[in-house]
């Protein structure tokens, strides 16, 4: 086994990159899989010990879109020769690549055999890549090895372009073909295509470099030295070992091909975005801007087994799709581990920190999880009758919610979680033996209380079901015994389908539309008859006494809080994912072409909360649909506040969001407390159905400005303090 060179940082790896190749019947075969990737109209095979399973969710790599083929890898058994020959090719590739084999075929530090196909007391990534596109190509790895270990070496022929690779033996080299000339080619031709190609502005600049007075003569005189005056380092090293065999007639000026970490060269590795790729020409190997040359008679080069494409391909993609498996195959096995009650794409954001993507991470899912856990909580409390306050419900309800009791219960889910940025530029070759460094940077309380809610909300999200949420609570062992089967059934998602468009198609706050058809009462009265009030909503509620009365509705306000505010946030955060969230604009937000408030994050879902959830939009909206007339046991204090506040309120045009938020000091608290308890007497009764046909509907037109405006609206109360940057 060779020496081990490096350590290079991955955490913990996952089996499906680390574990050993299975082998069959005495060692005769081998159980492989196949992964295989779309990438700029190619294709990419991988090969993995064990199955990897995708969300299929396309991903950006330094402007290449990368697209599994399938959702789970292809299963093949291939014999114990076969494998060989896949493991000789990839130590053979991988030292061309990096640059670090000496000889045609004698790689450097490669590892063993037996290391792919037994246990390894230090976990290696062993992930190898083959040539074809629907099924491996054997064929082109046996041509490849034939060439390297026999020494089957072909010679090149001329031709009017050249679009391969080709070495040279000795030195061993792989390069690419500059430039091609005979005998009488002029050195200002040459000089013309330096030019020509942008290695060089000028003649002037050539002159300067190569150290020339004269540029008359032949290439090849000037390469030989014949009757040529000392010219640049490069140029007299070609002079001092310069040799060719006498029946050559064509001669190549050439140049090495980058090494694997040299690929992307200027990129930014934190984004992984590469401006060269993005200007439509993607990184190579093959180094046209590189002032350094090689010199070679056509005798004594040889053309290289495998395409450029293929090898551009695997040198731009492979060190950033092994950091993309890594993150895949952890949120595969946390899918699993919680009994696949959430869909991977959604654990995939679940378990990725900031750091690791700060476009798409857990904090997209942490508040609507949160939120679900405080409705389904706040319903198992609201079940107990031992529980006569608000005071009592509330801090019965934190018990359960706090990050210490959250971070315990997430602990016992052992997840690897992704923390921290790879740098696929320090990426080392994975054919030699490596220590890769297996800890993970550790999770603080809140991270670990945060990541715990959006799992919550990545098992919700997947059926908007409450059921999915429950066995999750069940598997973690939350402490949740709610029972009461209304509070669990239905889901509260508001149908934006069927959302009529204004002919005009104008952008004005929905309050100000709505107060042109039906102004705010001019009478104001109390103690209405309750049968008005429940036509007025469309249904018959048998609590409504109780909601309606102060010092009686708390119990009721209470859950009416949580009902509200997964109402609000769940429709939010599902209409604003339409808008704000698919790959494109995380890798768009990556580049810093469009800004992070136009990019789904948490500041949205809070400004949501912050905008239709205050005491003065609930406030207002409940003296616009005249709640304070059926209120009952309201003091002369707060009958007169009303009455200010309807004056207000009838005086103000509602012109824009800024206006309805204001009124929290001037609206008395009641009027919001009674919108929330209004709501639980419709859900206590009538389940999630009516809450969305009523409040859904009141809702609709406000989060659908919400959402058409986020910037704006986000803008403001960044601005305002009442984000957090």
């Amino acid at each position: 086994m060779a020496d081990i060179p490096s350590v290079q940082f991955f955490g913990q790896m996952p089996p499906q990159i680390s574990s050993h190749y299975t082998t069959f019947e005495d060692n005769q075969n081998v159980l492989i899989y196949l992964n295989y990737f779309e990438i700029d109209n190619q294709m990419l095979i991988l090969l993995s010990p064990s199955p990897i399973e995708y969300s299929q969710q396309s991903f950006i790599v330094f402007s290449s879109t990368i697209r599994p083929r399938y959702r789970v890898s292809q299963k093949l058994m291939i014999s114990i020769d076969q494998f060989k020959s896949i493991v000789s090719f990839n130590i053979l590739l991988f030292g061309d690549l990096y640059l670090t084999n000496k000889t045609q075929s004698q790689p450097t530090n490669a590892r063993n055999f037996q290391t792919f196909i037994t246990s390894n007391p230090l976990p290696q990534i062993n992930i190898l890549v083959v040539p074809g596109v629907y099924s491996i190509n054997f064929d082109q790895i046996y041509e490849f090895l034939e060439s390297k270990l026999a020494l089957k070496n072909e010679c090149i022929q001329p031709q009017p372009k050249y679009d391969i690779l080709v070495y040279t033996t000795n030195p061993y080299r792989v390069c690419n073909i500059q430039f091609q000339f005979d005998k009488t080619t002029q050195l200002i031709d040459y000089f013309y295509y330096l030019i020509d190609n942008h290695i060089y502005s000028d003649i002037n600049e050539i002159q300067q470099i190569f150290l020339l007075d004269n540029i008359k003569g032949t290439l090849l005189d000037f390469l030989s030295g014949k009757n040529q005056q000392p010219s640049a380092y490069f140029i007299q090293l070609i002079r001092k070992n310069f040799s060719y065999n006498t029946q050559d007639n064509r001669f190549y000026i050439l140049q090495q091909i980058k090494g694997f970490n040299q690929i992307h060269q200027n990129a930014d590795f934190v984004k992984i975005f590469c401006q060269n790729c993005e200007d439509g020409n993607k990184c190579t190997l093959l180094s046209s801007n590189n002032q350094q040359i090689f010199f070679s008679g056509q005798s004594s080069l040889f053309k290289y087994p495998l395409s450029i494409k293929f090898m551009d391909l695997v040198s731009r993609t492979f060190s950033n799709l092994i950091c993309q498996l890594l993150f895949i195959a952890n949120a595969q096995n946390a899918t699993y581990q919680i009994d696949r009650l959430a869909n991977i794409d959604r654990i995939e954001e679940a378990i990725s920190c900031p750091s690791f993507n700060p476009q798409r991470n857990y904090q997209n899912l942490e508040m609507l999880g949160d939120v679900v856990i405080k409705y389904l909580t706040s319903a198992m409390l609201f079940e107990d009758n031992t529980y006569k306050t608000e005071n009592s419900l509330s801090s019965a309800r934190v018990r359960l919610i706090t990050n210490k009791h959250l971070s315990g219960i997430y602990g016992k889910l052992k997840l690897n979680t992704m923390n921290f940025k790879i740098n696929c530029k320090k990426f080392l070759n994975h054919m030699m033996m490596i220590i890769n460094e297996q800890e993970d940077p550790k999770l603080s309380q809140k991270q670990q209380a945060d990541i715990y809610e959006a799992l919550c909300g990545a098992c919700y999200i997947k059926n908007y079901e409450f059921k999915d949420l429950m066995d999750f609570f069940k598997l973690t062992k939350f402490e949740f015994k709610g029972k009461v089967q209304q509070f669990y059934k239905g889901n509260s998602l508001i149908d934006f389908s069927n959302d009529s468009q204004d002919t005009d198609n104008d952008n004005d706050y929905p309050l100000k539309k709505q107060i042109q058809k039906r102004p705010f009462t001019e009478i104001l009265k109390f103690n209405q008859p309750f049968k008005e009030f429940e036509d007025y909503l469309g249904c018959q509620l048998n609590n409504i006494a109780e909601a309606m009365t102060v010092d009686q509705f708390e119990r009721l306000e209470f859950f009416g809080d949580a009902i509200l505010e997964l109402l609000v946030i769940v429709n939010v955060h599902k209409e604003c994912e339409k808008v704000y969230y698919n790959s494109r604009q995380q890798q768009l937000c990556r580049e810093g072409k469009i800004t992070q408030k136009l990019l789904l994050c948490p500041g949205m879902l809070h400004t949501a909360k912050i905008s239709l959830l205050d005491r003065g939009f609930m406030g207002t909206m409940a003296m616009y649909h005249n709640f304070h007339q059926y209120a009952r046991n309201l003091s002369r204090e707060t009958q007169n506040d009303l009455k200010k506040a309807l004056t207000l309120l009838r005086e103000d045009q509602f012109n824009d969001f800024r206006k309805i938020n204001q009124y929290s000091l001037q609206i008395p608290k009641i009027m919001s407390d009674l919108w929330e308890s209004v709501a639980a007497c419709i859900l206590v009764e009538h389940g999630w159905e009516m809450v969305v046909k009523i409040y859904g509907e009141l809702y609709k037109p406000y989060i659908k400005y919400f959402v058409d405006n986020i910037s704006l609206i986000y803008d403001f109360y960044q601005s305002s303090g009442s984000l957090k940057s």
